[in-house]
């Protein structure tokens, strides 16, 4: 009987440093995750801060853009045409692909 006390004492103290070797493995790994995504949150509020300039410029930059964009979809209707146009001149001509 005196044997199985001190085996289940002796697996008992086993237990407990186990449980706390792993409990400290995760403090230590949750730490080093905190620094970790407090050097990104810096280093994110550094780059708002560096590129809060821009607003102003981008908003330029993309109204200027949308001209450009409206421009190519009016080209791309011509085109569009274009190609219908000469699709029928060649159909008529006798050249060209046969679907």
């Amino acid at each position: 009987m005196q044997l199985l006390t001190w085996l289940t004492i002796i697996y008992l103290v086993v237990l407990v440093l186990a449980l706390a070797v792993s409990l400290i493995a995760i403090f230590i790994y949750l730490w080093k995750i905190g620094s970790a995504l407090a050097a990104v949150e810096r280093a994110l509020v550094q780059t708002e801060t560096n590129t809060a300039p821009l607003g102003g410029h981008i908003e330029a930059i993309n109204g200027g853009l949308v001209g450009v964009r409206d421009g190519l979809m009016l080209v791309d209707e011509h085109l569009a045409s274009t190609d219908g146009s000469l699709n029928f001149v060649a159909e008529r001509l006798g050249i060209g692909e046969t679907v």
